[in-house]
C-alpha cells in the first residue's frame, strides 16, 4: 500500500518537474531482537495508519487541483479498510 502511494504521488511531482520525496527506509536496522512488545508496536503502527485519513481529507479540502483530490478520494477506501484490520486485530488480541 505504501508504495502505491509513493508511486501515485511521485508520478504526479515528476510530471510537474517538482522533486519527489525520498522513501525513509534508510533508518530500519536488522537486529532480530525486538525492543517493544508487539502489543505496543501494533498501537502505534495502527495510529500511524489512521492518520493518512485525516490528511488525506484535509489535502482534498485544501487542494485546488481537482485531480489531486480524485486521487485522495480513490486512496481513502483502501487506507481505511487498512486501518480497520489492524484494530480487528487489536480487538481480537486485547
Amino acid at each position: 500500500m505504501r508504495k502505491k502511494q509513493i508511486e501515485i504521488f511521485s508520478q504526479i511531482l515528476t510530471k510537474e518537474d517538482l522533486p519527489a520525496p525520498m522513501i525513509w527506509d534508510t533508518g530500519i536496522t536488522e537486529t532480530t531482537s525486538p525492543v517493544f512488545s508487539d502489543k505496543f508496536r501494533m498501537f502505534h503502527v495502527s495510529g500511524m495508519i489512521a492518520a493518512p485519513i485525516g490528511n488525506y481529507g484535509a489535502a482534498i479540502s485544501a487542494s485546488p487541483r481537482r485531480n489531486l483530490g480524485l486521487r485522495y478520494a480513490s486512496l481513502l477506501p483502501e487506507v481505511s479498510l487498512y486501518a480497520e484490520d489492524r484494530a480487528n486485530i487489536m480487538i481480537k488480541h486485547g
